[in-house]
């Protein structure tokens, strides 16, 4: 296992190293745990990768995976409506906040051509994908690599289940991160929150809620401003996640 635990997020070329080191290892079939501005997160490309993810995270079977991506995976991959286009580019791009947006998607996209069957089995779910937008920039990083190279990489948040994201590497377990291949710490957090929730996760085209993420009265402030709709109030107990 490489660990790389610099303290507190690089510089730009540093990111770009680290981010290299990681795909490599991701590619070639290992387990990287990678800080985003999230949570930390574990995340790998193959299909033998992704079962390694479920087994260190004690992972329920029938919870599927996300998938790191950008603005050009979102509008090309993904089935969306102009609507939907406008919402995301608002969120991400004017105001840079980090997103998941779980839609339909193209399976004879180029972009998936080398996922093995176990891998995107596992990271999609009734036709429909859940992709992380914006979510640092070693994220970013990965997400232009992962396009330009068609090798997705799919995972989750670095924790064992059911025991909320983790937002410094010393917080994420360490069964999880001796399990895996490399290990990469940034420091804390950007968007660490008391809740141990990660990102807020939207259904399109319903627009629906599907988690109420660390961002979320941002966002939704945003949301009802520009586009005029009301998203449900963060639950004041209870679950903050319906997937």
């Amino acid at each position: 296992m490489e660990c790389i635990d610099r303290g507190h997020e690089p510089d730009a070329d540093t990111i770009a190293a680290d981010a290299r080191t990681a795909f490599r290892s991701m590619r070639a079939g290992g387990v990287a745990v990678l800080p985003l501005s999230v949570s930390y997160a574990i995340f790998a490309h193959t299909a033998r990768g992704v079962e390694r993810i479920y087994e260190l995270k004690q992972r329920a079977q029938t919870k599927p995976n996300g998938v790191i991506g950008n603005w050009d995976i979102f509008a090309d991959v993904m089935v969306t409506t102009q609507r939907d286009r406008d919402l995301v580019r608002c969120i991400t791009q004017e105001h840079d906040l980090p997103l998941s947006v779980i839609a339909p998607y193209r399976a004879d996209h180029d972009w998936l051509r080398t996922v093995e069957y176990g891998g995107l089995r596992r990271s999609t779910k009734d036709g429909t994908m859940d992709l992380l937008l914006n979510a640092g920039r070693l994220h970013n990083e990965l997400a232009r690599m992962s396009w330009e190279a068609a090798a997705p990489l799919m995972g989750s948040s670095a924790n064992v289940s059911l025991t909320g994201s983790k937002f410094e590497l010393a917080d994420v377990q360490e069964s999880l991160r001796n399990g895996c291949d490399v290990v990469l710490g940034y420091g804390r957090s950007r968007y660490a929150n008391d809740l141990a929730i990660g990102s807020t996760i939207i259904e399109l085209p319903s627009w629906r809620v599907l988690r109420w993420g660390g961002c979320f009265e941002q966002q939704a402030a945003i949301v009802l401003e520009r586009f005029g709709v009301a998203w449900p109030a963060r639950p004041a107990d209870g679950r903050l996640s319906l997937v």
